[in-house]
């Protein structure tokens, strides 16, 4: 009845000429299937897997799989959509009591107390979960088990009995879900093969929704670009590629249909998406500073650079493909000027965004290097677009002005709707770009409108007030020569503690800029509730000099507020600092 209803509406849903229903079994499903290179890796939670493995227990229906015949005789197939279950039913089979346990801990756990408590009958020693499941797995042989004990051991329960109770729960296990006699609905597409990513892409509209990037990773598969010999930038557009489908293919069920990693190495031949994921990835590996390799932008970033490459709108990106042939004839000088031209944006933001924390010891090698809070795609993107076709002297005019322009957009949330259409302003022969410098004035004001703004009562910082401390320190107190023999972190300037134990804790705007910077961390961890000024004050002069620390009489003040539960006061002076910290920047970053 499921399935009829299936069906009907596909039926209705779809021309029928291009649509076959059909069953498989499940062998003949797995042997036969191939994943095409622009399906997307695994992403189904844990829970979904056990759901549908629950369902297939109870023989309820469930979602059909889409495939197309690679060959006339049907003998392969390939899988539009339905990886996420077929990956998971093939899970099952390798790993069957891994599965069941999960599905089934209360009967597990009780299983396991009736073999021992009959081990206890003979007076022996109760197993453990590790041994239970070694003998559930076949790891070992239910007779070599009872072998073990002596023949005299067993007074009341007999060795038989044993294997026969241990056997008679695998078989529960094996026969959890029948894969002998499962079936699987299947829909074959059996129209133009070219439709096939649309197909793909309708398909994929619910559940797990594809990004815009997937989707042209399907529409531009068949626009093939080959990548210079001997070349040396080339050769790491092929490594990503590479890299990419092994990560697929490893974390996969199923083979990838036309994925050799010999033949890309040695024909060189990519297609349009495989090639603007790479350069994503490409580009993102140069620019540390502005783009954490956590965001994973690196789609949105390749995309987003072969529109400027080819002068597309971001909104109008599908149609890239359409110039395919400027990117062959070009291929080369491309991948140079990307490297130039990352290398160059990171050079200024390395130095600005670099936090002042120790990377030597293993516990900190796992923080972020830098604080790029401030970034985002479209705004790191513009920085290309504008320098793109730029000659030499403009690329480094327009490199002393950008990181104030970094700043001042985020201050002023140009960044923050119409990033596409605001970007495209940014190409080549279009109305912006970065050679004029910023208004000082314009850029402190800009500033104290954000202050007076921004909500900073959270008990931690958020990573846009890491990004502005940080640029706070590397153009002030942090560029001086002070102690940098041990860690320095991000810590409130009024100590935490004491704001927390008052009554106005809630009303203290605790993590505002104003109430931020580095501090060394020894003595973070063991101040507490203290102020640098009861430590040996001669040791950090520059540090409290050059960072708008506090004066130790407005932190008298300060802790008189809190006393007197005057969070105004406070706050108010919090402020009055990051207004200092504006001008510092401006000092420093404007022209």
């Amino acid at each position: 009845m499921a399935l009829k209803m299936m069906q009907i509406f596909w039926g209705t849903l779809f021309m029928k000429k291009n649509y076959q229903f059909n069953q498989l079994s499940y062998a003949e499903q797995l042997k036969f299937t191939k994943i095409p290179k622009f399906q997307r890796s695994l992403v189904w939670s844990k829970q979904k897997k056990l759901d549908l493995l629950k369902t297939l227990h109870k023989n309820f229906p469930f979602g059909s799989l889409l495939v197309s015949p690679i060959s006339s005789d049907k003998s392969s197939y390939r899988l539009l959509d339905g990886q996420q279950r077929l990956s998971t039913i093939k899970n099952f089979e390798d790993d069957k009591l891994f599965y069941w346990k999960q599905l089934n801990a209360e009967k597990y756990n009780k299983l396991l107390e009736d073999v021992n408590l009959n081990l206890s009958k003979n007076s022996l020693e109760p197993i453990s979960s590790y041994l239970f499941d070694q003998l559930l797995s076949d790891e070992i042989e239910l007779a070599d088990w009872t072998d073990e004990y002596d023949k005299d051991d067993f007074q009341n329960v007999s060795k038989r009995e044993l294997r026969n109770q241990i056997t008679k729960i695998k078989e529960e296990i094996e026969n959890y879900i029948n894969l002998s006699t499962l079936t699987i609905p299947v829909i074959e597409f059996l129209g133009d093969e070219a439709d096939l990513p649309e197909v793909f892409e309708n398909l994929n509209r619910g559940g797990v929704p594809l990004t815009k990037y997937e989707v042209l990773n399907a529409s531009w598969s068949e626009e093939f670009i080959s990548i210079p010999e001997n070349n040396v930038l080339g050769d790491e557009i092929l490594r990503y590629v590479k890299e990419y489908y092994n990560k697929i293919r490893n974390n996969s069920a199923f083979e990838l249909e036309n994925f050799s990693e010999d033949d890309i190495t040695s024909n060189r031949s990519i297609n349009l998406a495989e090639l603007s994921r790479a350069i994503g990835e490409f580009v993102v590996n140069r620019i540390p500073s502005l783009v954490s390799k956590k965001d994973k932008s690196n789609n949105e970033i390749g995309f987003g650079l072969m529109g400027i490459i080819t002068g597309t709108h971001n909104k109008k990106i599908a149609t890239l493909k359409n110039k395919s042939s400027f990117i062959q004839n070009n291929i080369d000088n491309i991948l140079q000027r990307l490297n130039s031209i990352a290398n160059q944006i990171n050079a200024p933001f390395d130095k600005l965004l670099r936090q002042n924390i120790s990377f030597s010891n293993k516990k900190n090698s796992k923080k972020e290097q830098y604080s790029n809070g401030l970034s985002t795609t479209f705004k790191v993107l513009s920085y290309f677009a504008s320098l793109w076709d730029m000659s030499e002297n403009d690329v480094k005019v327009s490199l002393q002005n950008i990181p104030s322009y970094y700043i001042y957009d985020y201050l002023t949330k140009a960044w923050t709707a119409h990033g596409d259409e605001r970007l495209f302003e940014y190409y080549s022969g279009q109305t912006k770009n970065y050679l004029s410098p910023l208004n000082k004035d314009s850029f402190i004001s800009a500033f104290n409108s954000w202050i007076l703004e921004f909500d900073g009562n959270r008990k931690t910082f958020s990573k846009e007030i890491k990004a502005l401390i940080t640029i706070h320190s590397n153009l002030t107190y942090m560029s001086r020569e002070i102690p940098k023999i041990e860690d320095y972190e991000f810590e409130h300037v009024i100590p935490k503690a004491r704001i927390l134990n008052s009554n106005v804790s809630n009303r203290v705007i605790l993590s505002h800029l104003g109430n931020g910077m580095f501090l060394p961390k020894s003595l973070n961890n063991s101040k507490s509730s203290h102020t640098l000024y009861e430590y040996n004050q001669s040791d950090y002069k520059t540090l409290i000099t050059e960072s708008n620390y506090f004066t130790s009489e407005e932190f008298n003040s300060i802790f008189n507020a809190l006393d007197t539960s005057d969070d105004a006061f406070v706050n108010n002076i919090i402020k009055s600092r990051a207004k200092l910290m504006a001008i510092n920047i401006a000092d420093k970053i404007c022209q």
